[in-house]
C-alpha cells in the first residue's frame, strides 16, 4: 500500500471535567484493605518482650505459641543466638489484651512433655507441639526482658496458700514436687530444693495450701517421712508410711509436740528445721551438751560413731569418736571413746540432782562426776543378736576395793568402765573350758577300768570260794537245825504233858527253828544266784526266796 493510500488521523481535544478510569479501582480497593489490617494490627497487637532460654528445643518462630492458662497470648516471633553465644533469645509477640503478663516478676517456661514425682506433664505437646507457658505475676513494674525457666515452677502466683523455708542435713530421696503431710493427708508440696551455698546442708521451699497453711505455727516440727521406716526391737518388727506416694518420691510431715503450748501462725518464708525422722521431731528439744570420756580394754567389733548412750534405758546421747590406743606400762590396748550427751533427757531425776548438788555448791557436771565414786561405770552391751549392734549402758556397780583411778576434767564426765556383759559370758565359758581340759579325763578312764578289773576279780573269788563255804555252814546249820528240832520234839513227846507250859514253850520253839531253817535255805539260794551281792548288798526288789 502507498503512501498516499493511508488514512489521515484525526486529532480531538480531551475532555475537562470526565470521571476517573476504572483501572484505578483496584489499587484503591487493595489501599483500603491494607490500611483497615494495619488499623486492625495496631489494635490488636500488644507489647513485644524477649525472653531468654538455655536453649531453644521445640521453640519455632513464627509458630510456636505463648499460652496462659492454655489459652493463646502471643506468638513467637523469632529465635535467634544470643550475644554470648551461649543461649537463645526469644522474641515473642503478645496480644493487645495480655498485656498485664509483662509485669516484672512474670515467668516463663517451655510446656514439654514431662514425667516427674508429680505426675506426667505436656502430653498435649505430642500433638501441638511444644509452647511457652507463662505465670503471670503481681508486681507494678513492667518489664520486655525476661529470663525463662528450664521447667515449670512449683508455685504459680495464682495459688492460694504459704510457702516456709526448710534446712536438712540430708534431703534423702525429697525432691520438687514431692507431697507434704499433715496427719497423713496431702496438703501441700516441696516446691524448689537446692544445696546451701556452705555445701553441708540442703535449703527447701515448701509450699503448704489454704487453708492448711494456718496449720503451722511457730512451734511446728516438719520431718521427713521418705520411704519405709522400719523398726526392730523388744517389741516386734513395725513398719510405717504415709503413703505409696512417700515411698517412691519421698515426703515431708509436720505437726506440733503434745508438750509444747499453742503457739500464733507462722509468718510466710519462715525457716524450720526438717528432722531425719518422727522420733527425733518429737523428742524433746536438747538443751546444752556435756563431754563424756571413757576408755575400754574391749573392742567395738566394727561398731563406731553413732553408739547410742543410755542411762536408767534412757537415750541421753551418742559416741561421736574412737580412738584406739597402747599403753606402754602394761603393754596392752586400750579405746577412747568420745561422745556427747544431754543430762537434761533424764528428766525429773537429772533435776533432782542439780538440786541436790546445788545444796552442796556443785554444779550440774560436778554433780555427775560425783556418781563416779558411787558406782557409775560404763559398759557396752549388745542391743540385737542379729546384727551385732552394741549400746553404752551407764549404770551402778557395787564398789570394789581397787576402784579405777579417775582424772578429773573441767566440764567433761570422765567415766570409768566394766567389761560388757558379752565379755563376762565369754571369760566364764573360757574358764569352764580351761578347767574341763584340766582334768585328766584319760589317767580318770584307766583307773576306772582298772577298779573294773579288780571288782571283777573279787567276785570271781567271791564265786569259787566264799559262796561255796557259805553255803557248806548253811546246809551243816541246817542239820543242826534239824537235829535240834527231833530233839524238842521226842522231849514233848515223851516229858511234857499236852497242856502243860513246857509243851507250849517247845512248840513255840520249833515253829521259831522251822522259820530259820527256810529262811537260811532261801538265803543260800539267794547267793548262789547273786554272789555280788556280800560286796554291794542286796538290788532294790523283792526278798530273797524263801524268806517269809
Amino acid at each position: 500500500m502507498s503512501d498516499e493510500q493511508l488514512p489521515i488521523p484525526v486529532v480531538k481535544p480531551a475532555r475537562k471535567g470526565g470521571r476517573p478510569s476504572a483501572v484505578w479501582i483496584v489499587p484503591m480497593i487493595a489501599l483500603i484493605a491494607a490500611g483497615a489490617l494495619a488499623v486492625k494490627s495496631y489494635f490488636s497487637t500488644g507489647p513485644t518482650i524477649r525472653i531468654t532460654f538455655e536453649t531453644a528445643d521445640g521453640i519455632e518462630g513464627g509458630k510456636s505459641e505463648v499460652r496462659y492458662k492454655n489459652v493463646p497470648v502471643g506468638t513467637v516471633v523469632s529465635v535467634d543466638l544470643a550475644k554470648d553465644r551461649k543461649h537463645i533469645v526469644a522474641t515473642v509477640e503478645l496480644t493487645r489484651g495480655a498485656a498485664m503478663l509483662t509485669a516484672k516478676d512474670s515467668q516463663f517456661w517451655v510446656e514439654r512433655p514431662r514425667i516427674g514425682v508429680g505426675g506426667v506433664s505436656g502430653l498435649g505437646t505430642l500433638l501441638s507441639g511444644a509452647y511457652i507457658g507463662v505465670d503471670v505475676g503481681v508486681a507494678k513494674e513492667e518489664s520486655d526482658e525476661f529470663t525463662g525457666l528450664e521447667k515449670p515452677p512449683g508455685v504459680t502466683h495464682d495459688q492460694q496458700g504459704t510457702r516456709f523455708k526448710l534446712t536438712a542435713t540430708d534431703a534423702g530421696s525429697l525432691a520438687p514436687q514431692s507431697p507434704v503431710y499433715v496427719v497423713h493427708q496431702n496438703v501441700g508440696k516441696v516446691s524448689a530444693l537446692e544445696l546451701a551455698p556452705d555445701g553441708k546442708t540442703v535449703d527447701m521451699e515448701v509450699f503448704i495450701q489454704a487453708p492448711y497453711d494456718k496449720l503451722v505455727t511457730t512451734s511446728t516440727v516438719f520431718w521427713n517421712t521418705s520411704g519405709l521406716d522400719v523398726t526392730l526391737d523388744a517389741s516386734g518388727l513395725r513398719v510405717s508410711t504415709p503413703s505409696l506416694a512417700s515411698v517412691v518420691a519421698g515426703g515431708v510431715e509436720f505437726g506440733t509436740r503434745p508438750s509444747d503450748p499453742p503457739t500464733p501462725p507462722a509468718p510466710e518464708n519462715q525457716r524450720f528445721v526438717l528432722f531425719e525422722d518422727h522420733h527425733h521431731a518429737m523428742a524433746i528439744p536438747d538443751r546444752e551438751p556435756l563431754v563424756v570420756e571413757m576408755r575400754f580394754d574391749e573392742p567395738f567389733r566394727g561398731n563406731g560413731a553413732g553408739v547410742n548412750v543410755e542411762m536408767l534405758g534412757v537415750h541421753i546421747g551418742d559416741i561421736g569418736s574412737i580412738s584406739p590406743g597402747y599403753d606402754s606400762a602394761t603393754r596392752t590396748f586400750f579405746y577412747d571413746a568420745r561422745a556427747i550427751v544431754f543430762p537434761h533427757r533424764l528428766g525429773a531425776a537429772y533435776d533432782s540432782l542439780v538440786e541436790e548438788g546445788q545444796r552442796s555448791g556443785l554444779s550440774g557436771p560436778q554433780v555427775l562426776q560425783s556418781l563416779v565414786a558411787r558406782g557409775l561405770r560404763a559398759q557396752m552391751k549388745s542391743s540385737n543378736f542379729l546384727t551385732g549392734a552394741y549400746y553404752i549402758d551407764l549404770a551402778f556397780f557395787p564398789p570394789k576395793r581397787n576402784a579405777p583411778v579417775v582424772v578429773e576434767k573441767p566440764n567433761v564426765w570422765v567415766i570409768p568402765t566394766e567389761h560388757g556383759s558379752s565379755e563376762q559370758i565369754t571369760d566364764q565359758v573360757a574358764s569352764i573350758l580351761t578347767k574341763l581340759d584340766n582334768i585328766p579325763f584319760a589317767e580318770i578312764g584307766q583307773d576306772v577300768g582298772n577298779t573294773t578289773r579288780a571288782a571283777s576279780q573279787l567276785l570271781g573269788n567271791l564265786d569259787r570260794t566264799v559262796v561255796p563255804g557259805v553255803q557248806n555252814t548253811l546246809a551243816q546249820a541246817g542239820v543242826a537245825m534239824g537235829a535240834l528240832r527231833d530233839s524238842l520234839t521226842a522231849l514233848r513227846d515223851n516229858v511234857a504233858a499236852p497242856d502243860s507250859a513246857i509243851q507250849q514253850s517247845v512248840r513255840t520253839s520249833l515253829e521259831q527253828l522251822d522259820r530259820a531253817a527256810y529262811s537260811l535255805r532261801g538265803l543260800a539260794d539267794y547267793l548262789k544266784s547273786h554272789p555280788e551281792s556280800l560286796v554291794r548288798g542286796r538290788a532294790s526288789g523283792g526278798e530273797p526266796k524263801g524268806s517269809k
